[in-house]
């Protein structure tokens, strides 16, 4: 029954991933024409065999010399992502810029905007966090500015690793690993994101690491399971209210776990991950309590405002202004939920129509900026020509980045074929089928909520996994049928 479920949700992925992808590859933004963004995803394409080979073929030398390289990679990395990123980096403004410049007032003591975090509430965890990172560079004088890039740099960084890490512990060859590790370098919007830690970019690298910790294979002699778990419910707390899309993989970990029938191990490190989860809940439900934002609950906004915000035209914030100032403009919780309620009523036949779902999912996924723009905002920065959609060279970062999301979304669709039309090892497919869950929850997620292609960012590294995963099984087939005809 198990295998039937399995089967089932590939196909339903199948057809959902492939008609995604088709509607994206047809309306891509800045109206890039098609065929040249397929055009691109072909040249990608190409560039990854390439690697593939060349990694494959130097796999004595990876085995060899793992740990060396591996070093010097990572470090290299983290080098110029971080150069790179300070070079580029723009002043913070909008909710950024918000969190930002609080994070510097709660330290010194200085008025933070609390009905701010009233209305967003999510952004108070991003505000603690953020005034953790910069609290020793004020202490001393300093802005913390620089801090805080380098400080996402290493979280960027070390996703990678974590990346790398978990290819391996799911026993797939080194060149592989270290293939994972080329394609998640090479996405564009980490280089040109990593300088803002919003909360795209501050659950990067929680929606792998809880993930990689409860699925870590158990050593006979260092028994730290329960640990791990505890530490990983822990970063799961963390990421909930950073982001909720953060979560997902872990709900996807889950449904990917009693598909597979994994071991009874796994349910006792879910259930201690589970508790240290509910702890931090708590926890952060008392820090929230203890501060100013918690008596203003007329100000919050309901879980309602952010569906009726994606109810009409594209579902972007633009074209749902006229929703956003009548939602501003009333006083209580109530009251704004009920303005919610009416504004889906409302636009009920529009929000289900063909084009209106259609222009939604153009807007969620039909282009692999996610969020660049948003931050690479100022005419005068040296990263504006190529890394906003209206710089003079946009378009070609546009087509270079969005050819390799529906790339990696094109392995996804294909990923979900091979459970069907052939039996895959269990540890690579539980692998590859988790981040097609994954990825299939937040698509789902998102069309049911304010559209928003800033929010595909902190799921990179399960486009990578999955479309890696996809390819190596793909390229796994292939020999097996050469063999066959041997």
């Amino acid at each position: 029954m198990k295998n039937k479920f399995a089967i089932l949700f590939e196909i339903i992925n199948f057809i959902l991933m492939g008609t995604i992808l088709v509607v994206s590859v047809t309306g891509t933004y800045s109206h890039i024409a098609w065929y040249k963004v397929i055009l691109v995803a072909c040249v990608w394409m190409l560039c990854f065999f390439a690697a593939y080979c060349i990694l494959k073929k130097g796999e004595a030398l990876l085995i060899k010399h793992k740990h060396r390289i591996l070093s010097i990679v990572l470090i290299l990395f983290l080098v110029l992502l971080s150069i790179f990123s300070i070079y580029v980096s723009n002043t913070p403004i909008n909710d950024y810029g918000n969190v930002y410049n609080d994070s510097k007032l709660i330290i010194t003591g200085g008025e933070v905007d609390w009905p701010y975090y009233a209305m967003f509430k999510n952004n108070y965890m991003l505000l603690l966090l953020m005034a953790a990172i910069r609290y020793p560079a004020i202490v001393l004088g300093f802005e913390g500015f620089y801090l805080t890039i380098i400080f996402s740099s290493v979280c960027a960084v070390f996703t990678a690793f974590i990346i790398f890490k978990m290819f391996e512990q799911f026993r797939l060859p080194i060149y592989m690993c270290f293939f994972s590790l080329l394609v998640y370098i090479s996405f564009l919007p980490i280089w040109g994101c990593t300088y803002a830690f919003y909360s795209d970019q501050a659950t990067l690298l929680l929606t792998v690491l809880p993930f990689y910790l409860l699925t870590k294979k158990e050593s006979t002699k260092h028994d730290l399971h329960i640990f791990r778990s505890i530490v990983a419910g822990l970063l799961i707390g963390m990421a909930f209210w950073l982001k909720a899309t953060a979560i997902i993989p872990i709900i996807a970990c889950v449904i990917a776990f009693v598909l597979h029938k994994k071991d009874k191990l796994m349910l006792k490190k879910l259930l201690f991950a589970f508790g240290a989860f509910a702890l931090f809940m708590l926890c952060f439900e008392l820090a929230w309590k203890a501060s100013p934002s918690s008596k203003m609950t007329d100000i919050h906004l309901p879980f309602i405002y952010w569906v009726a915000l994606g109810a009409r035209g594209d579902g972007g914030y633009v074209e749902n202004r006229d929703f956003v100032n009548g939602a501003m403009s009333v006083l209580s919780v109530q009251a704004k939920k009920d303005y919610a309620l009416m504004y889906i009523k409302e636009h009920s036949q529009e929000m289900f129509s063909l084009t209106h779902l259609v222009r939604k999912t153009r807007h969620n996924f039909a282009s692999g900026f996610m969020g660049l723009s948003t931050y690479i905002y100022d005419g005068e920065s040296p990263a504006f020509p190529f890394m906003n959609a209206y710089g003079k060279y946009g378009g070609y970062a546009m087509m270079l980045s969005t050819g390799m999301l529906y790339l990696l979304v094109f392995f996804n669709v294909a990923g979900s074929v091979l459970p069907i039309i052939k039996k895959q090892d269990e540890d690579v497919s539980f692998l590859s089928r988790t981040a097609r869950l994954s990825l299939f929850g937040l698509f789902i997620f998102l069309m049911f909520w304010e559209a928003n292609n800033r929010q595909l960012y902190n799921h990179i590294p399960w486009f990578v996994i999955s479309g890696v995963c996809s390819l190596y099984q793909l390229m796994n087939l292939r020999k097996k049928e050469e063999r066959k005809l041997e």
